[in-house]
């Protein structure tokens, strides 16, 4: 076995197995979005039995399973059929330590990896015949001991140092917490980043600050329509898939107001998208904490659009941070070397 280039071939081709994970995740989150958003046209106040409450269901279980989905079939790019299980329970190990989709890549990543040098490995004729179902046993282990105690305790310490940062914040210079939110609102779409803002968000409610909760619900739509509405500005920047993908999301980002919506357009070009929602997420809160949007009750999609004291305010944000996506995202994808036609020639061997 060629260890090093082996090593440096799977490395190499990380955008590759990314784009084959999020493939497979796509129907998963395409299906919890919609129902998602079909479920929030049943009011705040959902009853059992109803049909509201089994799309709510639906939604919730597509929009939770698309994580360890995707590093599943992440880790199935780099060694095929033996990295579906360990990708699939490294990803959702990732989502019980709160790595996010980010965790679940690298962990996707790093499995598909070890599962693949370790059925390289030669033993005796006894043993190999099982090393076929062990392998992904101890890369499955391995990784997730590495996820557990190496990546999960430095992200569990700064959620802690921000969520005490923003409760400082929010005594005062809301323009100011704003930005921050909306900083932590763009890098990783329902991640730990997100979760804390959000979290912090709905806590101060109890304390009648509802300021948080304005620039919470604010944000929370811009990384995906602005990604939309970058592929429609300038759709030669982007792939087919790509753009297929932004055209049906149009409708379900404004009805449900899932920021996870925006992870298949921010996974084949991961730095520059997130750069680019980032931006425009801090713009969309500084303005939202600017003017003292306040909304009133933990609810997304349509149904937050009853609740908040300055709708206009809300509108505004909204516009300005998603246009601010749009551009830059555009901007740094003019000045990359990306291959469109590369990359689709690409995709299309992957669906095959």
């Amino acid at each position: 076995m060629k260890f090093w280039e082996e090593t440096k071939t799977i490395f190499k081709n990380t955008g590759m197995h990314f784009r084959t994970g999020v493939s497979y995740m796509l129907p998963v989150i395409l299906i919890g979005g919609v129902a998602g958003s079909l479920a929030v046209l049943g009011g705040t106040e959902i009853a059992d039995g109803t049909i509201w409450k089994i799309l709510k269901d639906i939604g919730e279980i597509g929009l939770h399973y698309f994580v360890p989905v995707m590093a599943a079939y992440t880790a199935y790019s780099i060694c095929d059929n033996p990295g579906i299980a360990p990708g699939f329970i490294v990803g959702i190990l990732a989502q019980q330590i709160d790595t996010g989709y980010l965790g679940a890549l690298l962990g996707g990543i790093l499995v598909g990896y070890v599962t693949y040098m370790l059925l390289k490995v030669q033993l005796p004729s006894m043993l190999q015949s099982t090393w076929g179902f062990m392998a992904p046993v101890f890369s499955t282990i391995l990784v997730g001991l590495f996820l557990f105690y190496v990546v999960g305790p430095p992200i569990a310490a700064l959620m802690a140092f921000l969520t005490d940062f923003l409760t400082n914040l929010g005594e005062g210079g809301s323009g100011i917490l704003g930005a921050v939110m909306g900083f932590l609102g763009g890098i990783d779409y329902g991640g730990p980043f997100s979760k804390t803002q959000s979290t912090f968000a709905t806590a101060v409610m109890d304390i009648d600050l509802f300021v948080p909760l304005g620039i919470c619900g604010a944000i929370v739509t811009v990384p995906p329509l602005g990604m939309c509405l970058a592929t429609f500005l300038r759709p030669k920047l982007y792939t087919k898939t790509e753009k297929e993908y932004a055209k049906s999301s149009w409708l379900y980002s404004i009805i449900g107001g899932f920021t996870e919506i925006v992870i298949p357009l921010a996974a084949g070009d991961l730095w520059r998208v997130t750069v680019a929602t980032a931006i425009g997420s801090t713009v969309a809160g500084i303005i939202a904490g600017y003017f003292l949007l306040e909304l009133s009750t933990p609810v997304l999609g349509v149904a937050q659009w009853f609740f908040y004291d300055k709708p206009l305010i809300f509108v505004l944000s909204v516009v300005i941070g998603s246009i601010t996506v749009a551009l830059v995202a555009n901007l740094l994808k003019s000045m990359s070397n990306r291959d469109i036609a590369q990359l689709e020639r690409e995709e299309e061997e992957e669906m095959d």
